[in-house]
């Protein structure tokens, strides 16, 4: 039972302390923190893939977001030869990537019109500039769907940085869930209800306001208040 726990808690394969706060949101027994912190450390796949001792988490809640969905940022990241889209939300850290057939700008603006469509128009749209987000085609985009598109400073990734730690989260799951041969959208789902560090609620609260079902226990009062959640 406490190694099947154990294993959900890993899935995606985050740090130690992502998986820590995500147990003990949902479960408890002695020495639990110790058994996961080994579990963590021994795994392979982490070990493989240099993650063992991972860098602070680099998702962070940005201060000029007051609610969710109100500012995203947006980039392009490539691994094993294609091509994703990432967009993530600056008050939530939710984050979502997206396959592309192509790196095309209507191909783009059709992936962002189904997370609009989903989760409502968001105020301001920031990217880097690229190809994808300078075309006449994203412009007008804006235009007609009402959002203000924010460029990142030139040559500096870090002013979009909310998109970079994304693609770094995305490339870091995508790894190793292909090493491990698991299932990479568990593995999301579970980052993704995983609380923030220095926060009490998880991306997905911040976002949608509730706790969905998850492959973990998952508590009964399962609605929560988060517009005003803030770092300690």
């Amino acid at each position: 039972m406490r190694k099947d726990i154990k294993n959900k808690v890993h899935t995606g394969h985050m740090g130690i302390n992502a998986c820590l706060r995500r147990a003990r949101d949902l479960v408890f027994w002695p020495g639990m923190s110790k058994e996961i912190r080994q579990f963590v450390e021994t795994c392979d796949i982490c070990a493989q893939h240099g993650y063992n001792k991972q860098p602070k988490e680099p998702l962070i809640s940005y201060p000029l977001a007051t609610r969710p969905w109100e500012r995203v940022a947006v980039d392009l990241f490539v691994i094993n030869e294609r091509n994703y889209l990432v967009t993530v939300g600056y008050f939530s850290t939710f984050f979502k990537f997206d396959y592309l057939t192509d790196t095309s700008s209507s191909t783009v603006i059709t992936k962002l019109k189904h997370h609009f469509v989903r989760h409502g128009i968001p105020d301001q749209v920031v990217s880097d500039g690229g190809p994808q987000f300078s075309s006449n085609n994203f412009k007008a985009f804006s235009t007609a769907w009402g959002f203000q598109h924010i460029l990142s400073s030139p040559g500096n990734s870090q002013s979009n940085g909310a998109a970079e730690a994304a693609v770094k989260v995305a490339k870091r799951l995508m790894k190793k869930c292909a090493s491990a041969g698991e299932d990479p959208y568990m593995g999301l789902l579970n980052i993704r209800n995983t609380q923030t560090e220095s926060m009490t609620t998880t991306p997905t609260e911040r976002l949608m306001g509730r706790k969905p079902k998850t492959i973990l226990p998952t508590k009964q009062n399962s609605h929560t208040n988060v517009r005003n959640q803030r770092r300690h």
